[in-house]
């Protein structure tokens, strides 16, 4: 009963549900024991059991039904507050595919009284990483469900690649994290690609990319390889090696009228509309941004969705743009939509970076804060308080100024002072 309450606990009082249970073991004539009694009333309240390609697409905690694939020794860690913890997972699949439950601290001993082959029915909560759930409670169940029962390629180790050639299509910025033991880390990614592949590339210790620019040829030497919830990823460390290549290498890319009905493709062409930028929080308490558009090369047209920080772009209509390893989606209307997000390279036409210095006054729109000075609009980056008039400084990169000085300029009154007093003039009788 402890059980299947967790699943349904946010809905309504230990109390009630166990009196739901009861009614329905009377209407039934007492032929239902307790337990089917409670999943009966699980799935009532729209709690049922889910498959696990279903797994996080309703509501924090989820039931379902899988197989062992495999199952790990519990493990200790040393946790940030510096006491130690336990952790232990379990691959499970069923016919749609296969989660990794992870068990933390005093249900991590539950993996040592699996088997691989038994079914299991599991609560769980759904992870942030996509394959990945908590698992809140467990037990052995009397079903018989069919799987794959070799683990899948994203839940095995990374595979080490001893060399790999490739062209940076699009560089990201230095970001720092915090490890386990309470130092700071720093790592930069990168979206690569050749002739065969597109992946992203999680390099650990950005100086081993100093020199490297986006459009860059590089050799990479000492990278890993493994399987993400958005396809394959590299991942570079301090033992590793990234040196320029002199030869060029070519991405292929795909008609825009040859478009699959799904799955990733890359195409090149010119942005016909573009639409304005709209904010959103994400499930998570995140905020994010999304922004349409329409582009063509010739053969066809479809509709691009830009999402996060690739709808901050400078893009407007007229731009060429190359779409590097972008996703296929049907569209509202049915129509095929193209989405970039994380794992995906919008690349521009590379403008001349110059100096910039203007005057004028800072104002929001959809895209973002904009410079209106002498009757023209200059998108900004960076910190500029809107609704000021401000002195920027900065470099200006295609329309976009990146503000490196912002000097907030005091109004003059004079203007003002003058017009008010015409005004008050013209009152007098």
């Amino acid at each position: 009963m402890t059980f299947h309450f967790a699943l349904v606990d946010d809905l309504l009082t230990r109390e009630e549900f166990d009196r739901r249970v009861e009614e329905v073991m009377e209407k039934s004539g007492d032929l239902l024991d307790e337990p089917t009694a409670a999943m009966i009333v699980v799935r009532d309240l729209g709690r049922a059991h889910v498959k696990i390609q279903d797994l996080g697409k309703g509501s924090s905690l989820a039931c379902f039904f899988g197989k062992v694939v495999s199952a790990t020794s519990p493990r200790e860690f040393q946790k940030n507050d510096g006491t130690t913890g336990v952790v232990a997972d379990l691959l499970l699949g069923d016919e749609t595919g296969q989660v990794r439950a992870v068990l933390w601290d005093e249900r991590a001993g539950a993996t040592a009284e699996v088997e691989v082959g038994e079914v299991l029915e599991v609560i769980a909560r759904p992870s942030q990483r996509k394959g990945e759930v908590t698992a809140m409670a467990l037990r052995k169940a009397a079903c018989e469900i069919s799987c794959v029962m070799a683990p899948d390629r994203r839940f095995l180790p990374p595979e080490p690649v001893p060399e790999l050639e490739a062209r940076v299509l699009e560089l990201g910025k230095v970001r720092t994290f915090a490890r386990r033991d309470g130092s700071e880390g720093r790592m930069l990614d990168l979206i690569i690609a050749n002739p065969a592949m597109i992946s992203r590339l999680v390099c650990w210790e950005p100086e081993l990319l100093a020199g490297i620019d986006t459009g860059s040829m590089v050799r990479i030497r000492g990278a890993t390889l493994s399987t993400k919830g958005n396809g394959d990823e590299y991942q570079l460390d301090g033992k590793g090696e990234v040196s320029l290549l002199e030869k060029e290498i070519e991405v292929p890319v795909t008609p825009v009228s040859q478009v699959p009905e799904s799955g990733f493709t890359s195409v090149k062409g010119v942005i016909r509309s573009a639409g304005p930028r709209r904010t959103f929080t994400t499930r998570q308490g995140h905020p994010s941004a999304v922004r349409n558009f329409t582009v063509s090369d010739g053969s066809g047209e479809i509709a691009l969705v830009l999402w996060g920080e690739k709808a901050a772009l400078d893009i407007a209509a007229g731009d060429e743009v190359a779409l590097y390893r972008v996703e296929v989606r049907t569209g509202r209307e049915g129509g095929r939509e193209l989405h970039a997000g994380r794992g995906s390279a919008v690349v521009l036409p590379g403008g001349e970076a110059g100096p910039v210095e203007l005057e004028g006054l800072v104002i929001p729109t959809a895209a973002g804060p904009c410079l209106e000075a002498a009757g023209e609009c200059h998108p900004v980056a960076g910190e500029v308080p809107v609704g000021r008039a401000v002195r920027l400084r900065g470099v200006r990169v295609r329309r976009t100024i990146h503000a490196t000085v912002v000097e907030v300029r005091q109004p003059d009154p004079g203007p003002v002072k003058e017009r008010l007093a015409r005004f008050r003039a013209g009152l007098r009788p």
